[in-house]
């Protein structure tokens, strides 16, 4: 049998998170990520005719403004095509191998979570609470049936708040 080890995608949890904190912070208010859960595939199995799913999390908190609310400021959250320069598909690679998935931002997996260009949406806008731990799910899906040698494989990402 015919089976990958681990298809990973690692970046999230090591991931250059953004957002404009940095100069938001001068004005007392802005967005800061909490924490940021990636996303485990465990093993891929390439004879499945099953997609493999799962999911991580996004957790950050935004400061400042008028109370209850962040300066009543919209928040959108974007993720990066990673790797592979692509949306669709996203690649995770083992070496020169890849194996195609992606990321989405609903549990049917029909909306691609990236920055609003190449048929994909952004996370929101929505109002997050002033000083509110907020919890994006990121839904993940490798496609059944692709034809990938045995290893581990990753990609890396950028997930961007922007208010």
């Amino acid at each position: 049998m015919f089976v990958a080890r681990l298809a990973t995608i690692g970046c999230i949890t090591g991931l250059s998170c953004l957002g404009y904190w940095a100069a938001a912070q001068a004005q007392g208010t802005g967005c800061q990520f909490q924490s940021v859960t990636g996303l485990n595939f465990g093993s891929y199995d390439p004879f499945s005719p099953i997609p493999l799913d799962t999911t991580g999390q996004v957790q950050f908190v935004c400061v400042g403004g008028g109370a209850g609310s962040f300066n009543n400021r919209p928040v959108t959250v974007q993720l990066s095509q990673g790797g592979s320069n692509s949306f669709t598909p996203r690649q995770m690679s083992s070496g020169s191998d890849r194996l195609n998935y992606n990321l989405y931002l609903d549990a049917n997996r029909s909306i691609i979570w990236g920055d609003g260009t190449g048929g994909t949406q952004q996370g929101g806008p929505f109002i997050p609470g002033n000083n509110v731990l907020n919890t994006l799910t990121i839904y993940g899906r490798i496609p059944a049936q692709q034809w990938v040698a045995p290893g581990l494989y990753t990609d890396s990402l950028r997930v961007t708040i922007i208010f």
